[in-house]
């Protein structure tokens, strides 16, 4: 039989039986032949001698016999949970860590180090933060530890508060593994059981203790979680204790200008507390008014605002009192100006219970500035902070900013050796103060003035009309932005934001005028008022851009404005007109050629003969300028000579071209030019027809008209008023043959054109017939030229009203 197994480290073991002496010869072997034992050595020096676990004995190169080396044993503990590590004391744990297994609660370790050669193993990466036992296993070489070893994680207390031995109350122990999932705690506090009532976290616990009529001080505490006491730790040594109504300020602090204790047991009572604050001058200041909680655990009061950062607070309950408490206030900064221009600038800061008295030492002024740095700019230093009256309630610094753009910009600001990284202070708004216009041989340019608008592009946005242009963008300064101007721009509020900073608001930029050309159809105007019409946009700008048009070097009057179209009225009579634009003073448009539009009689209608005032006709045209003479051919062969008045007459907003209104894609006139001639004498006659002629310059033309009665007295005007009213469209006449000749297809969009020049009865006669070439009756009068052809009939039954003087009159052709 065998006994004494041997560890992992070498050792002895014996074999015990009969005739061991046998065995003298074997190199390792003692023998005891009384006693028959033998002895072998174990040799740990040789490499093929294995020294752990199980294995085989031949005894006398006869018999294999079973054997093993003694299995892992463990002595002792240690766990250190701020290294998450447990370390294991024992023997036979041998030198491969491949070999051997750790087993926590049958749970295997694989972060395993044999530390020490076959006695110490160390477990990394565990760390318990519950408390109760564990069991512990070791496996060496498949031989196993007979017993499992079991370690207590015991609760430990590093400080227990105080109640009230009438009321009783809650008692919050704090400490490390003060909590278990599968556990509850016994909790004893000297010979009374505090009752559990949570662990609100691994490091603390609350428990219910009951009044104790008797109290008592420094009371034995003990926490057990399945068997595992606890344990104190206390600075210096010692064991934690427990005393009932001991109060207890264990902090304090200050928040705008309110001071909270914190502590225990600090009374019910508020008579019974006596407060005061001393400052740095040793001032005292009795504090009358404060608040305690209902579970005696805070005394919050409001003291007066202090310059210097510490003071004591003095605090007696039932006349126990408490060595004073010193509070230091950390600084306390107030950004007074919180915004900057970008260029330059200050920030004015308010400080509070700072380090006091300041007083000048020399060679340690520098030590004495605060400093303030903007993001990645250097280090600029501030002001020594000052008191600006002797009674001030803070000191005062003044920072520079450096250049900058943006909002809640965050700056550092350090005094001594306080520094305060959360700090913000916003640049001022981009502002704009005017805007200037120039030009280069390759592109218009708009250069807004003002400043804040920062050196990068990036961080810069420009709206016009709610609309970005900031590919525009041609150069940036802080105080000047220049931009390609674009001939689709169109004047109107500019917005401009510099990293998120919008301008306070906006600016109206009002642009100079666009000028497209001069519109008139085939270059020419009519006679009447010489009108000019210019294409283009913002013609509604200021007076530095006006667009003035000159004629044969004289002013122009304007006629018709708006943003897109501008209509002057040539003063000068003499065709053609040599026509100049300037924008300001700036020559956009120059020796630009107009003529008039040659003679065009639209509407002739029936001779009215009356025997008190003779005969009388109105005939309307464009462009009738150059009156030469008429009369009236009768059938007898004579003729009359008729005088005449020219009257013209402009009305806005009508079409203006006879043939096609449209001038261009994108614009369209909006003047009408209409004349009327009329023509009357003293004679009276008895014929029904003749043939009207009227010479204009160089063109002649010819017409049959018919002569109708009239038997009102009416007074002849020299000077008939025709005044504007909108009509139905009246088809034109034909041109008659003269010289030069008018468009041979004129349009029925010239009506409207005509109507203003007749008077208000003119109008609704003419309505009934949309046009004089239609007829309601087969009796017609026909219209000629001095050829004898005929151009248009006046069908009977159509309406004619003319107005001479004040006296209208409606006829119907029969």
């Amino acid at each position: 039989m065998f006994s004494k197994h041997p560890t992992t480290g070498g050792g002895d073991f014996q074999v015990s039986g009969k005739l061991l002496c046998f065995a003298e010869n074997y190199p390792y072997a003692q023998t005891d032949i009384k006693a028959n034992l033998f002895r072998i050595k174990t040799d740990l020096t040789k490499p093929s001698t294995d020294c752990s676990g199980k294995f085989r004995f031949k005894f006398n190169f006869q018999e294999w016999y079973p054997f093993s080396y003694a299995p892992p044993i463990i002595s002792s503990i240690i766990s250190e949970p701020s290294k998450q590590t447990i370390t294991i004391n024992g023997d036979s744990f041998y030198i491969d860590n491949s070999l051997v297994q750790v087993y926590f609660d049958g749970v295997k370790q694989n972060n395993i180090n044999i530390t020490e050669r076959h006695v110490r193993i160390e477990v990394n990466g565990y760390n318990r933060v519950e408390a109760g036992s564990m069991s512990i296993n070791i496996t060496v070489n498949e031989l196993s530890s007979e017993k499992h070893f079991i370690h207590c994680f015991s609760p430990i207390i590093t400080s227990i508060s105080s109640v009230s031995n009438l009321i009783g109350g809650i008692v919050t122990i704090k400490g490390s593994r003060l909590s278990s999932t599968s556990l509850t705690p016994t909790i004893t506090i000297g010979d009374k059981q505090c009752i559990f009532i949570k662990s609100t976290t691994s490091n603390e616990l609350e428990c219910k203790l009951n009044p104790n009529e008797y109290g008592g001080k420094n009371l034995p505490i003990n926490i057990n979680f399945g068997g595992c006491n606890s344990t104190s730790s206390v600075v210096g040594g010692g064991n934690i204790t427990f005393s009932y109504n001991i109060p207890k300020i264990s902090s304090g602090s200050y928040s705008n200008d309110v001071v909270t204790l914190y502590g225990s047991n600090l009374g019910s009572n508020e008579t019974s507390i006596q407060l005061y604050v001393t400052d740095g001058s040793n001032n005292k200041i009795n504090i009358n008014q404060f608040s305690v909680s209902s579970d005696e655990k805070n005394v919050t009061f409001k003291i007066p605002l202090l310059k210097c950062r510490l003071f004591n607070i003095n605090f007696t309950r039932a006349d126990i009192s408490i060595y004073p408490i010193s509070i230091s206030a950390q600084l306390s900064v107030k950004i007074v100006n919180g915004t900057s221009s970008v260029s330059n600038g200050t920030i004015i800061i308010e400080l509070y219970y700072i380090k006091c008295p300041i007083t000048s030492i020399v060679g340690l002024i520098s030590e004495m500035k605060p400093t303030i740095k903007v993001g990645i700019q250097p280090i600029n230093e501030c002001s020594i902070p000052s008191l600006q009256f002797p009674t001030s309630e803070y000191y005062q610094t003044i920072c520079p900013t450096p250049f900058g753009t943006g909002v809640n910009k965050r700056f550092t600001f350090k005094y001594n050796s306080m520094t305060f990284n959360q700090l913000l202070f916003s640049y001022e708004p981009p502002n704009v103060k005017s805007c200037s216009f120039s030009r280069t041989i390759f592109e218009n340019l708009i250069t807004i003035h003002g400043n804040n608008f920062g050196n990068s592009i990036s961080l810069i946005n420009i709206n016009l009309n709610g609309k970005e242009i900031n590919s525009n963008i041609r150069s940036l300064s802080n105080n000047q932005i220049i931009l390609s101007r674009s001939d689709s721009f169109e004047s109107g509020p500019i917005d401009i934001i510099v990293e998120h900073i919008k301008m306070k608001s906006s600016f109206y930029l009002i642009l100079p005028p666009i000028i497209y050309g001069i519109i008139n159809k085939d270059k020419k105007t009519l006679s009447c008022g010489g009108l000019i019409t210019i294409s283009g946009k913002n013609f509604n700008t200021t007076d530095e851009f006006k667009v003035n048009v000159i004629v044969n070097n004289q002013n122009t009057t304007i006629f018709k404005q708006d943003e897109k179209i501008l209509i002057v009225r040539a003063n000068s009579k003499d065709s053609p007109f040599n026509v100049s634009v300037f924008i300001g003073k700036d020559l956009r448009i120059s020796n630009f050629s107009l003529k008039y539009l040659e003679p065009i009689i639209t509407v002739v209608p029936m001779v009215k003969n009356n025997i008190y005032n003779g005969i009388s006709i109105i005939i309307g045209g464009m462009s009738l300028s150059d009156f030469k003479n008429a009369s009236l051919k009768i059938s007898s062969n004579s003729t009359i000579p008729l005088e005449c008045n020219l009257q013209c007459s402009l009305f806005p907003n009508e079409l203006f071209y006879y043939s096609n209104p449209k001038l261009s894609s994108n614009e369209t006139d909006f003047t009408n030019y209409t004349y009327s001639l009329s023509c009357y004498s003293n004679s009276f006659i008895s014929e029904t027809s003749g043939v009207f002629n009227v010479q204009f310059g160089s063109s002649s033309f010819n017409y049959d008209v018919k002569i109708e009665d009239f038997e009102f007295l009416i007074s002849p005007s020299p000077t008939p008023s025709l005044s504007p009213s909108p009509s139905p469209s009246l088809t034109p006449l034909p041109s008659p043959s003269s010289s030069p000749s008018p468009p041979s297809s004129p349009s029925p969009s010239l009506s409207p054109s005509l109507s203003p020049s007749l008077s208000p009865s003119l109008s609704p006669s003419l309505s009934p017939s949309p046009s004089l070439s239609s007829s309601t009756s087969s009796s017609s009068s026909s219209l000629s030229n001095s050829s004898g052809n005929k151009f248009f009939t006046l069908s009977s039954g159509t309406i004619v009203g003319i107005s001479i003087g004040c006296i209208t009159a409606i006829f119907t052709l029969i």
